[in-house]
């Protein structure tokens, strides 16, 4: 089981490439994971990387859920499954994200990786200031969820 989190900053080069985190890369090393599953959220204009094997449950999750003699079914499998992308961990601890995921998610130099427990997120800084809830909000809705329990 994987736990991504934190906030981190990265750059990225003009050929695409980031650099995994290293604190990510060791997790996904010692499961013996060298590759990720990439999907693109145009509405939040994020990259979300699933190690493979986190995608694999996702995935199976999914198929249970649906018909597959079904043609409705069958047309929102094929669009999930091919708005996914695997990408490999290079010998740098890199990986390659293609031009028109960064166009999507309006990355171009810097880019900050969000930690989701089990997988990790990709965001433009601003994109992801205007997804995030204010202090007080957020303070309200971890009373709610969270209830009695300190942290």
């Amino acid at each position: 089981m994987y736990k991504f989190l934190s906030k981190i900053e990265a750059k990225v080069d003009n050929k695409g490439r980031i650099f995994v985190p290293a604190v990510y890369r060791r997790m996904l090393e010692a499961a013996g994971e060298t590759s990720l599953c990439l999907r693109v959220d145009r509405v939040t204009k994020c990259a979300k990387l699933y190690p493979a094997s986190e995608w694999e449950k996702i995935d199976a999750q999914f198929q249970s859920q649906l018909n597959m003699w079904n043609k409705d079914d069958q047309r929102l499998y094929r669009q999930f499954a091919s708005s996914v992308e695997q990408v490999e961990i290079d010998s740098s601890g890199r990986v390659l994200i293609q031009k028109k995921h960064l166009d999507a998610i309006e990355v171009e130099s810097e880019a900050l990786f969000v930690g989701m427990g089990s997988y990790f997120e990709i965001w433009r800084n601003e994109s992801l200031e205007e997804m995030l809830m204010s202090d007080e909000d957020f303070e309200k809705a971890l009373q709610e969820k969270m209830g009695s329990l300190n942290f």
